[in-house]
């Protein structure tokens, strides 16, 4: 299959789903990804010539996502309307009972993490889509993520060894400011194994 034909396909598959704030194309290769229909990189791959980008299925609060408030919603309504049966959907849209048992409760899951999967499997087709034309971004992205929390753990470390030396106004609940750093590197991961000369930097 050409991907004129492939486009076409898809885009008229998509016009029936009455798409406002993406297009038709995304919704039809939206579904093909759900469905399995055809080859998924030839569908990735057209979505990609539209410009649709991995960022779009970023949530719009994410600071990376390229999705506005509308579009994300509406993804996430055309990925429900791909998954869920009409049945499925009136079942969703009522909360379970305080009372649900834990089987409930997990079926309720299962069947809201479909729609979840969804998105992120067309999220993941696009990311290597992304890769394939940008090589070079994803060649040094993770070294510059790990410089950057290496850094970030220099910087910690400089703090904490402040804080336990002399100096400090007397206003200053250094104790208390260790544990919060202390805390803070903790619940984020944070890398210690860097060492910082105090005497070095005051």
């Amino acid at each position: 299959m050409t991907i004129s034909k492939l486009v076409n396909e898809l885009t008229n598959t998509g016009a029936k789903m009455g798409v406002e704030n993406i297009s038709a194309l995304e919704a039809g290769g939206m579904k093909a990804a759900h469905t399995a229909e055809g080859k998924l990189t030839a569908t990735y791959a057209a979505m990609y010539a539209a410009n649709i980008r991995p960022t779009d299925y970023l949530s719009h609060k994410n600071r990376e996502s390229t999705a506005t408030a509308e579009a994300y919603a509406e993804r996430g309504n055309i990925a429900a309307m791909i998954c869920y049966t009409k049945a499925e959907r009136a079942q969703l849209s009522v909360k379970l009972p305080k009372d649900a048992t834990a089987e409930e409760k997990a079926a309720r899951k299962q069947l809201q993490d479909r729609k979840t999967e969804l998105l992120k499997t067309i999220r993941r087709g696009l990311v290597t889509q992304d890769k394939i034309h940008n090589p070079e971004t994803y060649a040094t992205g993770a070294a510059d993520r790990k410089e950057a929390i290496e850094k970030l753990g220099i910087a910690i470390d400089t703090a904490e060894k402040i804080m336990q030396g002399e100096g400090l106004p007397e206003w200053f609940d250094a104790p208390e400011a260790v544990a919060v750093i202390k805390a803070f590197r903790k619940k984020y991961r944070v890398p210690t194994k860097q060492t910082v000369d105090i005497d070095s930097i005051i």
